[in-house]
């Protein structure tokens, strides 16, 4: 393990994001907030002296050698794991300082940790209470946004697109997942390409739900919370407050698309619609993920219409109590936004799915498990690897059948080598004992079941919110702060998708 080009790139990474937090003391410039001008200044000074410190002890001696020119595949899973760690704690900062210097702020450490983490790892999961949520100002509500669309592209890959050289390892880091487009391109042509689209589309959004009727700032605020799948709004009714059905539908679309692998796209600029649909639709991961999506909107429009109520009341006031939905429009409006926020991870709202029957429930929180496609910036386990544990269970079972007969598992066509299915196996097993673990952890602290159980796959799978405790009503707060530290390494281990944090925990990669 070469410690000093480790040191060295983590310096780079915190003066990036000095950088970026300059971003929003322009916008309580722009709003006349002086008071937070402070504390995102404050932060992006300190951030950088931590920063130019780490870059200046282990700085290349030889100024001809390029950045990160000796470091491989260790130094890029270590750089990579480290990043968001520490990227928590500069992304917590202004929340901390808000608090010291300014007229609003999260006054527990911890606390800010946790809603930095959950920014930056595109979570959506708060702490803040609906009354700080409402009255925060413009530019610390800019900030939780603009740390989901910094952590949805990755702050590692900006690092990528700068600085390519040995940035195969820290790539294919921090695109995880099975996916075989632009496997054949340049490290950062790739990456180039994956960042134009994540632009280009963020844009889009923009402008249409300007045209919807949002204001500016709020149109600007969900579409970077959309795109990479975050779900922090600047209401405390999330996009339900915006009583806007025009931009309830923008929205429901993008998160749709943001759950598709972005390299599918990439084919789209390259080659055109002609290629590009026929491989999307010859993809059976999009026609689960599409299939699951459509299926579960009917399925919960219909439980919804046929247990709502009689008197017509379709207002928000009744929407949110979850108890009339006697008008099949409004269910299927409902439904159908739920459904994507859910399935792709990002967790915005319109109404408290914690009142509706039992069964939707249970079918949302399981949609947000199994999650959207990889290679998107959607969260879960992902549907290609749901696909594959469920067709090699298929395949032992065949095997046993017939022990002699050649078996193996296949996914549009092409066998998986056992190197693969083995991979992702023990993906799904470390994720199962991760969560069996950890819904323990917070029982131990007299959490009940459904909140233990939510709480962990809310943060685990990048989802934001769960039930009970932590339904979309509520909020984090209220657990031990232990459990949130707990729960924050969970949102970086869901992120990375295991294998670049908990290789951090392996002696093995340590050694020089």
């Amino acid at each position: 393990m070469n410690f000093r080009a480790v040191g060295r790139l983590l310096g780079v990474i915190l003066l990036l994001l000095a950088g970026f937090l300059l971003i929003p003391a322009g916008v309580a410039v722009g709003y006349g907030e002086t008071g937070t001008i402070l504390d995102f200044a404050i932060s992006a000074l300190l951030t950088a002296l931590i920063g130019g410190g780490l870059y200046y002890k282990n700085r290349i001696k030889n100024q001809r050698a390029e950045l990160g020119a000796d470091y491989f595949r260790r130094e890029g899973l270590a750089v990579v794991g480290l990043s968001w760690f520490v990227g928590g704690l500069a992304t917590a900062l202004p929340f901390v300082l808000g608090n010291t210097f300014g007229a609003f702020g999260i006054s527990s450490l911890v606390n800010a940790y946790f809603e930095g983490v959950s920014g930056l790892t595109t979570t959506g999961s708060t702490v803040m209470s609906p009354e700080q949520i409402d009255g925060m100002g413009h530019a610390l509500a800019f900030w939780r946004s603009f740390s989901h669309w910094l952590g949805g592209f990755g702050i590692v890959m900006v690092f990528v697109v700068l600085f390519p050289t040995g940035g195969r390892s820290l790539f294919r880091s921090e695109i995880p997942g099975v996916s075989r487009e632009a496997g054949h391109q340049r490290v950062r042509d790739s990456a180039l390409t994956l960042m134009r689209i994540y632009v280009f589309i963020t844009v889009v959004e923009f402008v249409l739900l300007m045209l919807a009727g949002l204001m500016p700032f709020d149109a600007m605020l969900h579409s970077l919370a959309t795109i990479p799948t975050g779900g922090f709004s600047n209401y405390s009714g999330s996009v339900g407050g915006l009583d806007n059905v025009a931009a309830e539908v923008i929205i429901t679309i993008f998160m749709f698309l943001c759950g598709i692998n972005f390299g599918l796209y990439d084919l789209l600029l390259r080659a055109g619609w002609a290629p590009f649909f026929k491989r999307l639709w010859g993809s059976s991961e999009f026609r689960w993920y599409l299939g699951l999506a459509v299926a579960s909107i009917v399925t919960i429009t219909t439980i919804l219409y046929m247990n709502g109520g009689t008197n017509g009341d379709t207002s928000m006031a009744a929407r949110t109590s979850g108890q009339d939905y006697s008008n099949l429009g409004t269910a299927l409006r409902d439904s159908s936004f739920l459904v994507v926020a859910m399935q792709t991870s990002t967790g915005f709202g319109t109404v408290n799915f914690d009142m509706w029957p039992q069964f939707t429930r249970i079918l949302l929180m399981f949609l947000a498990v199994v999650g959207a496609c990889a290679g998107s910036t959607g969260g879960g386990i992902k549907m290609v690897r749901i696909m594959v544990v469920f067709k090699a269970a298929i395949v032992g079972v065949k095997r046993f059948i017939r022990p002699r007969a050649i078996h193996a598992v296949r996914v549009d066509g092409q066998s998986l080598d056992e190197k693969t299915v083995a991979s992702i196996i023990s993906y799904f097993a470390l994720w199962v004992m991760v969560f069996m673990g950890g819904t323990l952890f917070l029982s131990a602290f007299n959490i009940d079941l459904v909140s233990s159980a939510t709480a962990v796959l809310a943060t685990l799978n990048n989802i934001g919110p769960g039930l009970h405790m932590v339904g979309p009503c509520a909020n984090f707060a209220s657990m031990p702060d232990m459990v949130k530290l707990v729960l924050s390494v969970f949102m970086i281990l869901g992120r990375l998708e295991f294998y670049a944090a908990v290789a951090l925990l392996m002696p093995s990669l340590w050694k020089r």
